[in-house]
């Protein structure tokens, strides 16, 4: 049950996201992309909208009895809606490229919605109970416009919308005209100042003011913010460009004169010896996978050629597959560091240079259970291998020299182990 109801959340959530995420999929440091789908979204609302106006003007409708004009605005609605559905489509997805027919979508988008507000309005003011409601869908229709973050479609048309809320207030909500008559207009006014219905209209259009202007305020903060985090992605991507560029280049370099170490041999072999050196120590077995992978991750180095990505939007995908080569890059360098440190304290004890500073040296790079088992595999494969230094020892002699010499850079346990099962790994040696 409780996974049901999770797939059926996520995938709610996946819907909500196709429809009515203003993000989604979109670059938003591309702002005609950005706008694009902003105005796909706010068509979506749009689509919704009328579908519920539609449903409430047909319901109004039928309960009214005012017979054939009750049905005008409910039939002129579909029309209506159906041209200005199609106007913004062939807006919108003619050319997703224009920025000039995305922001011409974006302005009959936002008059619209006023627009329709007002129809509703309009059908529902005269009756009782319902002016109240109607009127809060002309401040809905302004939260949707907000939805575009755009300060300059706000200021542009808060002239126009006061004109006509004022316009609506005068014409429909108290029906002046009515009130006038047998006035002239100097003498009305007068009058009209000191009523309650003018009181009703001052509230209401400084309450609309007021809204208007908090609204405003979230829509600059917004916008603000919206332009920085579009600066910040732009360097971010900069930082990443360079950032591959460099860390490619280095990866480069330092691998250009490891091919001796990535001998797939050598490592298959350091794998299975290591598998069971692990095993003989009681290494857990979260740790021996992790020693397993780690054996040949320097094997993987062709995973690591391509890091500098080819492609030219950035998005969430590509930033996780640069951190994912990037730790592998890493994990590969630190492979070979330890595959370095075997070679280097091999030479060493052949050449006689081993000492008490080296030795000191070479402890402190990479001291783990795992880094010790490879280790120790990898010297006493190195002892008994044929290398431009030295020629490969027997059995006996490299068990001497590894327990004697070189056990200062392993864990006594491991040694220990090592040399308790040494038949065991002379047979694997020969055997391999």
């Amino acid at each position: 049950m409780f996974f049901k109801k999770r797939s059926l959340t996520s995938m709610s959530q996946s819907v909500f996201s196709k429809f009515f995420g203003f993000e989604e999929g979109v670059d938003v440091t591309n702002d005609v992309a950005l706008l694009v789908r902003r105005n796909i979204v706010i068509k979506n609302i749009i689509f919704v909208s009328n579908i519920l106006y539609g449903i409430m003007l047909f319901i109004l409708s039928l309960s009214s009895t005012g017979g054939v004009t009750d049905w005008v605005i409910t039939v002129l609605a579909f029309p209506v809606t159906f041209m200005i559905n199609q106007i913004l489509k062939r807006l919108i997805y003619s050319d997703q490229e224009d920025k000039t027919k995305q922001s011409v979508a974006m302005y009959v988008a936002g008059f619209y919605m006023f627009f329709s507000a007002i129809l509703i309005y309009a059908r529902l003011y005269s009756i009782p109970h319902f002016e109240t409601g109607a009127y809060i869908l002309i401040y809905y229709a302004i939260v949707v416009i907000s939805l575009y973050q755009d300060k300059q479609l706000l200021s542009s048309s808060f002239t126009t919308l006061i004109i006509l809320l004022t316009a609506i207030h005068l014409i429909w909500t108290f029906n002046l005209q009515q009130a006038a008559e047998g006035y002239t207009v100097f003498e009305f006014i007068p009058l009209f100042v000191q009523t309650n219905d003018f009181q009703d209209i001052a509230l209401r259009t400084l309450l609309f003011i007021l809204f208007y202007f908090v609204v405003y305020a979230i829509v600059s903060m917004g916008q603000y913010m919206q332009q920085e985090r579009k600066l910040e992605l732009i360097r971010r991507r900069q930082v990443q460009s360079d950032f591959s560029h460099i860390v490619s280049d280095l990866f480069s370099v330092v691998f250009s004169e490891s091919d001796k170490r990535m001998d797939q041999r050598h490592a298959m072999h350091i794998r299975e010896m290591s598998m069971k050196l692990a095993k003989d120590i009681g290494l857990t077995d979260l740790k021996t996978k992790e020693l397993e992978w780690y054996t040949t991750v320097h094997l993987k180095f062709e995973e690591i050629k391509d890091l500098i990505t080819k492609e030219e939007t950035q998005t969430q995908s590509t930033y996780q597959k640069l951190k994912e080569k990037t730790e592998l890059g890493s994990n590969i360098a630190k492979r070979l560091q330890l595959a370095q440190k075997c070679e280097e304290v091999i030479r060493a004890y052949i050449e006689g240079t081993n000492n008490d500073s080296f030795i000191t040296n070479m402890q402190s790079i990479q001291k783990s259970d795992i880094a010790d088992v490879i280790l120790c595999v990898d010297m006493y494969l190195t002892l008994r291998e044929l290398r431009s230094y030295k020629r490969p020892m027997n059995h006996s002699q490299a068990m001497k020299i590894l327990e004697g010499d070189l056990s200062v850079y392993i864990d006594d346990r491991i040694i220990e182990r090592f040399v308790k099962f040494q038949d065991e790994y002379d047979i694997m040696f020969k055997n391999f």
